[in-house]
């Protein structure tokens, strides 16, 4: 007997963690020398995920600039 139920698939392209890991990683590579401008990371995202993204850049930046 096949079990039919199944989870739906999870997008982290439309969730605060997967965004978080995104704005993560460009702190991480500016950190490391590569500048890429988080607008242009932004550029398909929709309002909302670009809010949310904009947001996690700025705060991740915020908290580095405290631990120097």
């Amino acid at each position: 007997m096949s079990d039919s139920r199944t989870l739906p698939k999870f997008d982290s392209s439309t969730s605060f963690t997967g965004l978080d890991f995104l704005a993560r990683s460009l702190i991480r590579m500016e950190q490391n020398g590569t500048r890429l401008e988080p607008g242009d990371m932004a550029g398909n995202m929709t309002d909302e995920q670009k809010e949310i993204f904009m947001a996690r850049v700025a705060f991740h930046r915020d908290c580095l600039s405290h631990k120097k």
